[in-house]
């Protein structure tokens, strides 16, 4: 296969390392010293690492590449409205070990122990952001369909996974006499609101779903027009990340008002598609739409990172929109 530009710098362990120092530069600009975010990077810094790990223990490319962690902190750099939000970075890197361990339990339906603590992590994830819940019948589903672990044993362990956190902190409160916090958290399950005016997609939030969403689209279809060169287990692991982001995405355009907890999720899901197109495809269109794509996150990052650039941004979207 001849290989171009895109392709060596796909494979290149220094694209690793200057997605990392361009990350970190989007945390300081968005005040990582100034408004003390040191918390929040360190979860971004764990989820990063986390998808190395899981990249590399379940062969995501056939090809020794980093492309997927780096697509993620660039992606990620694009959305630096949220790095304030702590609650997203938790969200984030239970995400990974969520799906790290789902994925590790591959036709092993005895697989009890991966399959409990996965569903531990999501069950802290539920505490921070309840909805989280939502996703379990899918998890259920794509578990026994794509994975073929779900038997009685592990859906059992995921029931006790799930309500393992409540056990302990319902512990705590009951102690404390704090009878009404577990009741409160679980009322937005059963509370279906419709977004107000004020939580409405932004014009650049809707910019970056749409650039996420194109980069997904055409590694998912490039990568299930050549899956007969894939392994069935990577084929099966695509399987599952594909219907979680679609799951996601739809989730979002319903709630748009969780946009910023969940868009670090979608792109955790989507990048190994991004990554397995520009990693494993040599044409000369691909390598443009590479230093394109690669234009446009600089682009968007550098107008994430400062609140008053987003806003400008915002009304000459919507000037333009609005004709």
């Amino acid at each position: 296969m001849e290989k171009r530009l895109h392709n060596h710098i796909s494979e290149s362990i220094l694209t690793l390392y200057s997605s990392a120092i361009y990350c970190f530069i989007t945390w300081i600009a968005a005040g990582l010293f100034t408004h003390h975010l040191w918390l929040q990077m360190a979860l971004m810094a764990a989820t990063c690492y986390l998808m190395v790990e899981m990249s590399k223990h379940l062969i995501f490319l056939r090809l020794r590449s980093w492309m997927v962690t780096s697509a993620l902190m660039m992606l990620s750099s694009c959305c630096a409205f949220n790095y304030h939000s702590t609650s997203a970075g938790i969200i984030g890197i239970c995400a990974v070990v969520t799906i790290f361990l789902l994925l590790s339990t591959y036709q092993n339906p005895q697989d009890v122990g991966h399959t409990f603590f996965a569903y531990v992590v999501l069950g802290i994830a539920s505490l921070f952001f309840v909805k989280a819940l939502y996703f379990i019948p899918l998890m259920w589903l794509l578990t026994l369909l794509m994975l073929q672990s779900l038997s009685f044993h592990t859906w059992l362990a995921s029931i006790l996974g799930t309500i393992t956190p409540y056990w302990l902190i319902g512990s705590w409160l009951i102690y404390n006499q704090e009878f009404n916090v577990l009741t409160a958290n679980f009322e937005p399950l059963f509370n279906w609101q419709a977004p107000t005016e004020d939580q409405l997609l932004t014009p650049i939030r809707v910019v970056i779903f749409l650039i996420i969403a194109i980069l997904f689209v055409l590694g998912a279809i490039n990568f299930w027009s050549k899956s007969y060169e894939e392994r069935i287990r990577t084929r099966q692991y695509y399987g599952f990340l594909q219907w979680m982001v679609l799951a996601l995405g739809i989730f979002v355009l319903l709630q748009p008002q969780y946009y910023d907890m969940l868009i670090r999720v979608i792109i955790i899901c989507a990048c190994p598609f991004a990554a397995h197109f520009f990693t494993l495809n040599n044409s000369k269109i691909t390598n443009y739409l590479f230093f394109i794509t690669l234009a446009f996150m600089i682009i968007l990052s550098v107008i994430s990172v400062n609140e008053s650039l987003t806003e400008i941004v915002n009304l000459k979207l919507l000037e333009i929109w609005n004709g």
